[in-house]
């Protein structure tokens, strides 16, 4: 029955193939499997400072804070190299969790908070990133954010 399937499936996607239109509605559409999670809210940004500032560029690491009802993220962006960052993070109040960081067109990547909450992801590449935090009972998205 696969090879059967594969081939009516190759025969059907020449003859009509599906528009990227529906693919794109469909891979939307994904995104909404966790949408029972809480969404937390960006509260501050130090980038944002620094251009009200009116700094010409950023100093140090890059500081982004995040609550949600159940649970604070504290993120701390450190440049490696012009396209390469570190992203460490904290959670509050302080719990064990699996951390999941998103880009897309890759592959999640999960690492797990300790027990202070702390959590690190090394060698992401510059860009548009969401994290997911699964604590006990719960279940927080943070917002896609530049890194």
């Amino acid at each position: 029955m696969d090879d059967l399937e594969a081939r009516l499936r190759a025969v059907v996607g020449h003859v009509d193939p599906v528009p990227s239109l529906v693919d794109e509605a469909a891979r939307s559409a994904f995104g909404w499997r966790t949408i029972d999670a809480d969404l937390a809210e960006l509260l501050r940004d130090s980038a944002d400072e620094v251009l009200e500032a009116g700094v010409r560029g950023p100093s140090g690491a890059r500081q982004l804070s995040f609550e949600s009802p159940r649970l604070g993220i504290e993120l701390e962006v450190v440049d490696i190299g012009p396209r390469e960052r570190r992203l460490e993070g904290q959670l509050l109040p302080p719990a064990s969790a699996v951390v999941t960081i998103e880009r897309p067109g890759e592959d999640s990547v999960s690492v797990q908070a300790d027990e202070l909450g702390r959590f690190v992801l090394e060698g992401l590449r510059a860009g548009v990133v969401r994290l997911h935090v699964l604590l006990r009972g719960a279940q927080i998205a943070v917002p896609w954010t530049t890194i």
